[in-house]
């Protein structure tokens, strides 16, 4: 039906408003039916009527109907014009419905749009997984130009129509729908379907009066009140449930039910019973926007899930256009599961960013390993600073999934390289979450665990790639462009491209230049690149500044040195270094034309690729257009995707944080404070620590101290140093000793209760693989342990409690969500049977709340391995010498590396502030050193061993750890395994991959002390 029918009703609807508003008391005036007094005297009433009783009776009740549709049009029309619900009359509601239906028909004068100046949406385009055809000859022809096989898809929608819907959310209509049933469900007005029609004037076609299921609609998005929010009731809830998850109190279900009485559900029916309610029924929770937090400010309702695979397509409010989100990707998980993606997310890590995520984190993991190998017994390495968190939290929470498919690949292209006689030629690669896929430039036959024919080759992540990596990696200029809509990220071989311009918008080329740069720079296949930037990526510059360099302006100088070098270096040769030149158009193009005339006119293997941002794209060259709503489409590879890339900001933060971590420096420990506010008496890792404790004298230290000999002796025995000992072994006077004793007179039971397997205290285990026992319902946990083993973990080391955005914030929750989840986890708890209180107690239940005037969750009668062992680090040494025992008890507790076998893409709190798996995996080498000088001092080398390999198992890469296993051997006569770890495990340690690191000034002092480098030497 045409847009002239909708004026045509909109005309009528007003003609019949204005008859019924304006008319109608016209002509009750015109026939004199204007009731008087006079009309209903005693003698009019009692006497015979002639029929004009009659006509005053009927004259009173059209003018009662008349003032009440007036009042109803009235209220309608003020409401609809100031955008508040319209209010309720008390039996009125059928001549409200009429004038709410009238008016709305009505606006249909106002609205439609005229049909000469319709603009219709774009038809959405089915999204498009790259199509890879099978060809006889290359994919790409550097001299001809390479017409695509298969026709892309346009680009989903306009920038314009995305501006247009920020404010609006999807709806998919279903069998039976109107727009006034859709309005009352989703607008809480059915009245408002006038807005639902003005929004979707292209899709209804002008009939509002005609819509079919499968029709999706744009809606207002209708944001709840500061005051309240509406809950869906599921199958099998009851009100009082629903009140202890949604406000902490089962007790406070008639709160909910007295403001949901006058709610009209969508299946007509009205709450009235508050033991009878319906799945689908919409309930308003009171004050539900603080929640259990009446004082603290609700946070932000992202839209995107944290929960769902971090290299999934994120959504954004407002994305960057250097990385944008796709708009027919993936189901948002946020909009069913009550996730949000968190503030402090880099959305260039995420997504189709979640390559570079990947690698930026194995490097992180590689300098941290160094890092502890230059740690000081009693210190820790240095913590990240605030500023940096996010972009460290964000390459952990990607990362973590992406980091262990980019080793698996690299060793895959490895095993390629060697298992084939000639090196195929790699185009493009897919690694999704269980595969990798490749796409070559000429048919080959590839081995096994490859299956595929031709061009197109595919292998399981979890295929057999052999365990030998030391093959150099056949393709260094391999880097990720995007993700392809069914979430496989997508790889180019840019060496085999040589020539590349970027065309299109200029923020979105300018971040994947940035991209490209700083993958380059991390990923471990490309160690022989050097990078070479123009106009681009400044940003990057201390990434690493031995590969990466910027350069202010051309630079011809260079360009025409390179242009020699590549010149001289033409020919069949492998070559033995590789080149990335990026580029903005505006810098030396005719310099930069002859070193791609350099490139792709070769023979033999480029070598390098040149990359330009911007621009228009010559005939020889692969051109790579980007979109403002951040598609990448590159036809030659028939590659339809959503764009990677880096903000100016997001690029800075990446090399701060490299930069950074490259740092070997270490720092002191921060203390625990006390429940009374005085001074701290421990650090957080257990150590009692100065001015509780007091510096050893020259010479022995006596009984008060862990270690009561010299310094000297235990240097002689030990691989350890002065310093060391002073360190950690000082002097605990008795005061100090008793203090020690009084705050923690329970710590034997606890200890029982730990060692007890029938136990029925929850017991969480932190140092070694992450686990919990409890002995509450475990089928409230079923399936989803692992996540709710870290909720539990954040409870328990946030020992004065947490409130609701906070948990929102570290899981990336919304609080509906959080509180179901901590509810499950109080279940899962069950009841303190030492108290009969829950170990999980309501928030509101807390005296946390009642003290500060915020509700808290907090945990009690929880044990925790951590919690134990700083306890008993604490107690032996404040019984000097006599302590030893308590350290022993506090090594048997670890049971492998602190903080592992995390949730994939969890755990991203656990960065935050002290970052306390440091903390707790320094504490353990730091206990077992002192245990270990101590065995060996007392020729107790059973003792020693145990422990030195405990330490080991809990920090393999501490140097520390190492030295002690090293001098474990020499003293129990191995002196050839002791010589062979010296020189594989201290002298040649490298972390990753490249030369050895210099020996640190601690081991060269004990190496020397002992006489270990003599001896190394002398055995070359």
């Amino acid at each position: 039906m045409s847009t002239l029918r909708c004026r045509i009703i909109g005309l009528c609807a007003t003609l019949a408003l204005l008859v019924m508003v304006v008319a109608t008391p016209v002509v009750l005036v015109a026939i004199r039916a204007v009731p008087s007094p006079g009309d209903f005297s005693p003698n009019r009433l009692t006497s015979p009527d002639d029929g004009t009783l009659a006509v005053a009776v009927i004259g009173v009740v059209a003018w009662l109907a008349w003032l009440v549709f007036t009042t109803a049009v009235a209220l309608e029309l003020a409401a609809r014009t100031r955008r508040i619900r319209v209010p309720h009359l008390p039996g009125l509601a059928i001549p409200q419905l009429a004038a709410g239906r009238l008016v709305a028909l009505a606006s249909l004068l106002f609205v439609a749009v005229p049909t000469g100046s319709q603009v219709p949406l774009p038809t959405p385009t089915v999204a498009v997984v790259p199509v890879h055809t099978t060809l006889e000859q290359p994919r790409i022809n550097h001299i001809d130009t390479v017409t695509p096989t298969v026709r892309l898809a346009a680009a989903p929608l306009l920038a314009e129509v995305q501006a247009q819907t920020d404010e609006t959310i999807p709806y998919t209509v279903r069998r039976g729908d109107s727009l006034w049933k859709i309005a009352q469900q989703q607008l809480g007005e059915g009245r408002r379907y006038d807005e639902i029609v003005a929004l979707n004037e292209a899709v209804l076609h002008g009939r509002p009066d005609f819509i079919t299921a499968g029709t999706v609609l744009r809606i207002p998005h209708v944001t709840p009140s500061a005051e309240q929010e509406t809950y869906v009731v599921q199958r099998g809830d009851t009100l009082s449930e629903i009140a202890e998850v949604q406000l902490g109190d089962a007790s406070a279900y008639p709160t909910i039910f007295e403001a949901s009485r006058e709610i009209e559900q969508p299946d007509g029916g009205r709450l009235t019973d508050p033991d009878l309610i319906r799945p689908g029924w919409r309930l308003t929770i009171p004050g539900h926007a603080d929640g259990d937090e009446p004082d603290e400010q609700r946070p932000a309702d992202p839209s995107a899930a944290i929960h769902a695979d971090p290299t999934a397509p994120i959504d954004r409010e407002d994305p960057p256009p250097t990385s944008p989100a796709p708009t027919d990707g993936p189901t948002n998980l946020a909009d069913t599961d009550g996730t949000s993606t968190p503030g402090w997310l880099l959305p260039g890590l995420a997504g189709a960013g979640a390559i570079l995520a990947g690698s930026l984190l194995i490097v992180l993991r590689q300098h941290r390993r160094t890092q502890q190998r230059y740690r000081r017994p009693g210190r820790i390495i240095v913590s990240t600073p605030p500023e940096l968190r996010p972009v460290e939290k964000s390459a952990h929470h990607a990362g973590s999934l992406t980091a262990p498919r980019i080793d698996v690949l690299d060793k895959a292209l490895r095993h390629l390289s060697t298992a084939c006689a000639m090196q195929p030629r790699l185009l493009d690669a897919e690694l999704g979450t269980d595969s990798i896929t490749l796409h070559l430039g000429k048919p080959a036959v590839l081995p096994q665990p490859w299956h595929g024919e031709r061009t197109s080759w595919s292998a399981r992540l979890d295929s057999d790639f052999g365990t030998d990596s030391s093959h150099p990696a056949p393709y260094p200029l391999l880097v990720s462009l995007g993700q392809s809509d069914d979430g496989a990220l997508s790889l180019v071989n840019l060496e085999e491209l040589r020539s590349i311009t970027v065309t299109g918008d200029a923020a979105v080329a300018a971040g994947l230049g940035r991209h490209l740069a700083a993958e380059l720079s991390l990923n471990p296949w490309s160690v022989l690149v050097e990078i070479d930037t123009f106009g681009i990526a400044a940003e990057l510059a201390t990434i690493d500044p031995l590969r990466l360099h910027h350069h202010d302006g051309p630079d011809a100088a260079f360009l025409e040195r390179l242009s020699r070098d590549l010149a001289a270096e033409g020919g069949t040769e492998e070559p033995d270094r590789f080149r990335a030149l990026l580029t903005t158009a505006e810098q030396d193009p005719h310099a930069f034309g002859e070193i791609a005339k350099i490139l792709t006119a070769g023979v033999g293997r480029p070598g390098g690729a040149v990359v330009t941002i911007g621009g228009e794209a010559s005939d020889d060259t692969v051109e790579m257009h980007v979109t403002s709503i951040g598609r990448l489409v590159i036809k030659a590879l028939e590659l339809d995707l959503v764009a990677a890339g880096l903000t100016a900001e997001e690029a800075t933060a990446c090399a701060a944080i490299v930069d950074l971590t490259r740092q070997v420096d270490d720092e002191a420990i921060p203390s625990t404070p006390e429940a009374d506010g005085g001074p701290p008496l421990t650090d957080q890792a257990g150590a009692i620590r100065l001015p509780a404790a007091e510096p050893r004298p020259p010479g022995p230290a006596g009984p008060a101290s862990l270690l009561p000999l010299a310094a000297t002796t235990y240097e002689q025995k030990a691989a350890t140093t002065t310093a060391d000992v002073e360190q950690l072994a000082p002097v605990v006077p008795p005061d100090t000793a008793s203090r020690v004793a009084d705050r923690d007179p329970d710590l034997d039971g606890d200890l029982t209760v730990w060692a007890d397997p029938n136990s029925r205290i929850p017991r969480l285990t932190l140092l070694g693989p992450v686990n919990a026992r409890t002995a509450g319902d475990a089928t409230a946990v079923a399936r989803r342990k692992p996540f709710y083993v870290e909720l539990l973990a954040y409870l328990a080391l946030h020992p004065n409690g947490v409130t609701t955005p906070q948990v929102c914030d570290a899981f990336g929750l919304k609080p509906d969500r959080a509180r179901t989840d901590l509810a499950v986890v109080r279940r899962w708890l069950g009841i303190d049977g030492r108290t009969g209180e829950l170990h999980l107690p309501s928030a509101r239940a807390r005296a946390g709340h009642h003290d500060r005037g915020t509700a808290v969750y907090q945990l009690q009668g929880v044990l925790t391995d951590m919690d134990l062992f700083r306890r008993l680090r604490a107690r032996g040494q404040s019984r000097g010498e006599d302590g030893i025992a308590d350290l022993v008890t506090a090594l048997d507790l670890v049971s492998g590396e602190p903080f592992t076998e995390l949730r994939p893409a969890g755990w991203s709190w656990l960065l935050d502030g002290d970052r306390l798996d440091h903390i707790m995996t320094c504490a353990i080498v730091d206990v077992a050193h002192i245990v270990t000088t101590h065995a060996l001092s007392v020729d107790d080398f059973e003792l020693a061993r145990r422990t030195a390999e405990t330490a080991y198992r809990a920090a393999p890469d501490d140097e520390t750890s190492r030295l002690d296993l090293i001098q474990v051997a020499a003293a129990t006569g191995h002196a050839d395994l002791a010589e062979r770890q010296l020189i594989d495990d201290i002298f040649n340690r490298s972390d990753d991959g490249l030369g050895p690191v210099a020996v640190p000034d601690r081991t060269a002092h004990i190496a020397g002390g002992h006489g270990w480098a003599r001896r190394t030497r002398a055995s070359r």
